[in-house]
């Protein structure tokens, strides 16, 4: 049959494009599955079954602009051409369409509000139970003299044997602290040489990346004048043997470590420091043994 032949009701037919899947969704997310005209002419505010109609009658126009979505009822309808009664007209449907988007896209909004505000009280009211449980804690701890020392910042003794790096711990500004070993070397100058060392299992930032809030802790730590003292680094963790010479811009006492550049060490620097790296870091009962080699009379067991 050609298509002269076929009705125009047929013609429309062969001619009805299907809507694209992502304006579908958004007809049936803006209406939440609403028809409309149930809402405001039967104060109907539930989920009907339905149709996606088109408001221009027009079944090859498949815009947005000119979908509604409409229950079987409303949806017949609206095709229908009535001879008596005024039939639903597309200028008030629209009209309808807009107010249901509206009154959805508020009571979205109320609902999203609520729950951020539920979600608040909750944090809210976690924090309150964990800063009472801190509280307590520290009622106890102050009450009972025999914990007092739980106040003291935690101290312990370095650096009493030479060759012996020993773990420190460091507070970092994104209060993410960490762990890493460090070594004094005292070079026959007068200089000080702080190698410090990150080990697989560091719990928090890099000391790349906090070695101004490092160096400092480690210069107030232990009274160490900051102009004297050479600072070298090294990640254990990596295969590479790669060691780096940090220099500040500024250092104590003129303010804290800030603007750090990161030198590598050449054998050269190595040479002119007196000292030679190992390409292992060793371990035995009594703790990690030295990665730096001494050119230099150095007693293994010297007390510093």
């Amino acid at each position: 049959m050609s298509a002269r032949a076929l009705s125009p009701k047929m013609q429309v037919m062969r001619k009805r494009n299907p809507i694209r899947c992502t304006i579908e969704n958004r007809v049936l997310i803006s209406s939440a599955r609403r028809c409309c005209l149930c809402v405001f002419l039967r104060s109907q505010d539930e989920v009907r079954k339905g149709q996606i109609a088109h408001l221009n009658h027009n079944s090859s126009d498949t815009r947005f602009e000119n979908l509604v979505y409409l229950c079987f009822e409303h949806h017949d309808e609206y095709d229908s051409r009535t001879s008596q009664s005024k039939g639903l007209t597309p200028g008030e449907v629209r009209q309808y369409r807009a107010r249901l988007y509206e009154m959805k896209q508020l009571a979205h909004a109320r609902q999203r509000v609520e729950s951020e505000l539920s979600q608040a009280v909750d944090e809210q009211e976690s924090e309150s139970e964990d800063e009472r449980l801190r509280n307590e804690y520290k009622k106890i701890r102050m009450s009972a003299r025999k914990l007092d020392y739980l106040s003291e910042p935690w101290r312990y003794p370095l650096w009493q044997v030479g060759n012996k790096p020993e773990y420190f711990a460091y507070k970092a500004g994104n209060r993410c602290d960490g762990v890493c070993l460090i070594e004094r070397i005292d070079l026959p100058d007068g200089r000080i040489v702080i190698a410090y060392i990150e080990t697989a299992g560091n719990p928090g930032n890099s000391i790349t990346n906090c070695a101004e809030e490092l160096c400092f802790q480690i210069c107030e730590r232990f009274e160490l004048p900051a102009d004297r003292v050479i600072w070298l680094q090294h990640y254990d963790c990596y295969d590479d043997q790669e060691w780096m010479m940090v220099k500040f811009a500024q250092m104590p006492p003129r303010g804290p470590f800030a603007e750090p550049t990161w030198l590598e060490m050449t054998p050269e620097l190595w040479k002119g420091l007196r000292l030679k790296p190992k390409r292992k870091l060793t371990k035995s009962y009594s703790g990690y043994h030295s990665k730096i080699t001494k050119l230099f009379h150095w007693e293994s067991e010297a007390l510093l």
